[in-house]
C-alpha cells in the first residue's frame, strides 16, 4: 500500500485508506472529506453524540419516545463511524471494533498513533524544529524539496498546527539554495505573496529548474 491509497466510498466518493502507517496523511484526508462532505458529521466525530436519549427529568427514553431530533444525532453518528470504518484497512480494524461512536474511533485512533497530549506536544516541537531549520539541499530537485517539506507540514496539521498560505510561501523562498536567490528576488517583486498559492508557486519554480537544465 501506498500513502496515496483511496478507497471507494459511498456515492462514489473517494474515501483515504488507513494501513497502519500512514496516519498523518489519512487524518488530514479524512477530517477534510468528512468536513466537506458533512459538517455536522465532523462535529459528531470531534464532540460525541449523546450516548443515551433522556427525558427532561433525566429518565432514559424508550425508542418509541425519541424526537426527530435524537433520531438524527444516532443517524449521524452512524454515517461518521461507517465513514471512518470504510477508511481503515483490515489490519487496523482490530483497533476499534469497541467503539460505539465515532469519536471513540477517532480519539482511540488518536492515542494509538499520536500518543497523549504530551507526546503530541513533544512531536510538535520536534516537526517544529525540522519546519524552523528545513532547507533545501544542494543536490535536491524542486519536486523532492516540496515533497519532503509537505511530509512534515502534514504531521503537524495532523497534529493541530495550522500555518497560512503565506507562511508556507516564504518559507520555502528562504530554503532554497542560493542558486536559486535571482528567481526568488524576481518572484518577490513581481508576485504579491499573500495571494501566491503554493502550487502557483512551486509550478514556477518547477518550469524555472527544466528551462535552466
Amino acid at each position: 500500500m501506498t500513502t496515496q491509497e483511496m478507497t471507494s466510498g459511498p456515492g462514489g466518493s473517494r474515501l483515504p485508506k488507513f494501513n497502519g502507517t500512514n496516519y498523518p496523511w489519512w487524518k488530514n484526508c479524512m477530517r477534510n472529506l468528512i468536513i466537506g462532505t458533512d459538517y455536522e458529521c465532523w462535529m459528531i466525530i470531534r464532540n460525541g453524540p449523546r450516548k443515551v436519549a433522556k427525558n427532561s427529568d433525566g429518565t432514559e427514553k424508550k425508542e418509541t419516545e425519541y424526537t426527530t431530533t435524537d433520531l438524527k444525532t444516532f443517524e449521524k453518528n452512524a454515517k461518521a463511524m461507517s465513514l471512518l470504518q470504510q477508511g481503515i484497512a483490515d489490519n487496523e480494524v482490530s483497533r476499534i471494533l469497541a467503539c460505539y461512536t465515532a469519536k471513540e474511533i477517532w480519539e482511540t485512533l488518536e492515542l494509538a498513533y499520536e500518543g497523549t497530549s504530551e507526546v503530541r506536544r513533544s512531536k510538535v516541537d520536534m516537526l517544529m524544529s525540522k519546519y524552523e531549520t528545513f532547507n533545501m539541499n544542494r543536490d535536491e530537485n524542486i519536486r523532492d524539496m516540496f515533497t519532503r517539506f509537505m511530509t512534515i507540514i502534514n504531521e503537524l496539521k495532523s497534529l493541530g498546527k495550522d500555518f497560512t498560505n503565506e507562511d508556507l510561501v516564504r518559507k520555502i523562498l528562504r530554503s532554497l539554495t542560493g542558486k536559486w536567490l535571482p528567481k526568488v528576488t524576481a518572484i518577490q517583486e513581481a508576485k504579491d505573496l499573500t495571494k501566491l498559492s503554493m502550487e502557483q508557486l512551486i509550478g514556477s519554480l518547477m518550469t524555472h529548474e527544466m528551462l535552466v537544465e
